[in-house]
């Protein structure tokens, strides 16, 4: 789990975004991303001018497009990881709490830092946890909303989270405005993708 040292709950609800102290290998990864990303953006680019438009390149443009636009959304993606989503509920405090707990321990979440207004769903983002590479969940509570965000704690950087965290959304929008709580089998990304009903 990446350190949120001097974790500040009430400003971090205040302001909707998580209020601690970076460590400088934080700061460096995430301007190290922003330069790496703003180098693959401005190539994209220039390669995008040197392409004539032809029936040909069109493999070429689909590449370029996609590296742009994977490029882009994560830049943004680590750019607002640390803003915490709000989701509102119609249910008592420690109710919505209960249900999240019991969300975390079903889907076998490492919970920790239980508090009144604070947990941590922490998972392995690979098969090989002892490599210490994590993704957390990091909700607060109010009195008539939850506020959360996802960020992932890794050996070498600390990458964006660029999928789950709309699943997890999804999750707690679902299990906070239930009439009868109950919860359904997690289903995996590739089912989340192709066979979730639109809402």
């Amino acid at each position: 789990m990446r350190s949120l040292k001097n974790l500040d709950i009430e400003k971090s609800i205040e302001s909707k975004k998580l209020v601690y102290e970076e460590s400088w290998s934080d700061k460096f990864d995430a301007v190290g991303r922003y330069f790496i990303f703003s180098i693959l953006i401005f190539y994209s680019f220039l390669v995008f001018k040197e392409i004539k438009p032809s029936p040909n390149n069109s493999l070429d443009y689909f590449v370029l497009s996609s590296l742009l636009t994977f490029c882009l959304y994560s830049s943004y993606c680590k750019f607002t990881e640390k803003n915490l989503k709000e989701i509102k509920f119609y249910i008592h405090k420690e109710e919505a709490k209960r249900r999240i707990l019991e969300y975390g321990k079903k889907y076998k979440y490492r919970i920790s830092k239980i508090s009144s207004n604070l947990i941590f769903f922490n998972e392995p983002i690979n098969g090989f946890s002892g490599w210490g590479e994590e993704k957390t969940t990091v909700i607060f509570f109010q009195d008539q909303s939850i506020f959360y965000t996802v960020i992932q704690n890794g050996r070498k950087t600390n990458a964006p989270v660029l999928i789950s965290q709309h699943f997890i959304r999804k999750d707690f929008k679902k299990i906070l405005n239930q009439k009868k709580f109950d919860l359904n089998p997690k289903k995996s990304y590739f089912d989340r993708f192709f066979n979730d009903p639109i809402n």
